[in-house]
């Protein structure tokens, strides 16, 4: 699988694009904006914040930023050992949407976790060490599927039991979607959940899926342009021109940009050692943006609406009023 970061004239086409796809049959059929209550042109964005549980530091940034900033989603990675707090802040604050960040790899050098099933069930999944492996190609190489399957759904049902009202599934580092296999079983663990998955519109054009599967994937209900956060090419100085230019460019249609928030502070830094990229001062950035007020007044001067994975869940995949 790769894992390639839009230029911004990529994005700017890739925006042009499902500008046209939110519009099937020149508006013979309704659009995913009006499924969801909006006119038929409307600009809809989800701004969502991977890793809650990773740190406290990643906990209290995600929630401020969702509270008195413009992210409305977030996601929490069960094995992590600041879960437990990531949980009880969402149940503090049931208004905010939270899903769950389903996590099969473990990438820093010196901070791990392994599956919620422990090694010897899931013995694909984990190192000699007994931890997560560290890149999505090494856990690819070596996962069963069924093993896979089973560690998502512990994940899953841990946070149901926990009290999270679970919004959506979205995968760490793109393992779910790292083999044609395990991306198939993804969109059926999803299904029969009720939940929406971390869906583009893409992909089924980029993977090797039966006819079958690569058909459910275009039509999944909750499908949407998923926006990475800033290439690494714009780190420092660059990204928060990109973004930015992300909500000056945006198009009509159901898109979610994604972003990584934390401090850059002696807890985020220990453990994003030796790992500029994505790491300390990337998520500082990251956490600056989503509360600057030049932020909120840029959506507001785009007519961008802000919404949830709530909305998408109960509205495209269960059919409430």
């Amino acid at each position: 699988m790769s894992y390639l970061r839009p230029t911004f004239g990529a994005l700017a086409a890739m925006l042009f694009s499902l500008s046209t796809f939110a519009h099937p049959g020149g508006h013979d059929h309704p659009t995913v904006q009006e499924k969801l209550g909006y006119p038929a042109d409307a600009k809809l964005l989800i701004i969502h914040a991977d890793d809650l549980g990773m740190s406290h530091s990643k906990n209290v940034s995600t929630f401020e930023g969702m509270k008195k900033g413009v992210v409305t989603s977030a996601s929490i990675m069960m094995p992590t050992p600041w879960m437990r707090e990531a949980v009880r802040m969402s149940k503090e604050n049931p208004e905010l949407d939270i899903g769950v960040h389903l996590t099969l790899t473990s990438e820093w050098r010196d901070y791990k976790w392994g599956p919620l099933l422990g090694a010897d069930t899931v013995p694909s999944l984990v190192t000699s060490e007994g931890y997560f492996h560290a890149s999505v190609p090494a856990f690819a190489e070596v996962a069963d599927v069924a093993e896979v399957e089973a560690e998502i759904r512990a994940q899953i049902d841990l946070a149901l039991k926990l009290g999270v009202d679970v919004t959506h599934l979205d995968g760490h580092m793109g393992s779910l979607l790292s083999t044609p296999e395990i991306a198939e079983m993804y969109l059926r663990v999803g299904n029969d959940y009720g939940l929406p998955i971390r869906v583009h519109e893409h992909y089924a054009d980029e993977r090797d899926f039966s006819e079958e599967a690569a058909a459910l994937f275009r039509e999944y209900p909750a499908n949407l342009n998923s926006i990475d956060g800033a290439p690494t090419e714009t780190y420092p100085d660059g990204m928060k021109e990109y973004y930015d230019n992300v909500l000056r460019n945006l198009g009509p249609g159901l898109h979610m940009l994604v972003l990584h928030l934390g401090f850059d502070k002696m807890e985020d830094q220990a453990i994003m050692v030796d790992h500029p990229l994505w790491g300390a001062r990337w998520r500082q950035i990251d956490y600056d943006w989503a509360m600057d007020e030049e932020t909120k007044k840029l959506i507001e001067e785009n007519d961008i609406i802000l919404i949830d994975h709530r909305v998408m869940r109960d509205k495209l995949i269960r059919g409430e009023d």
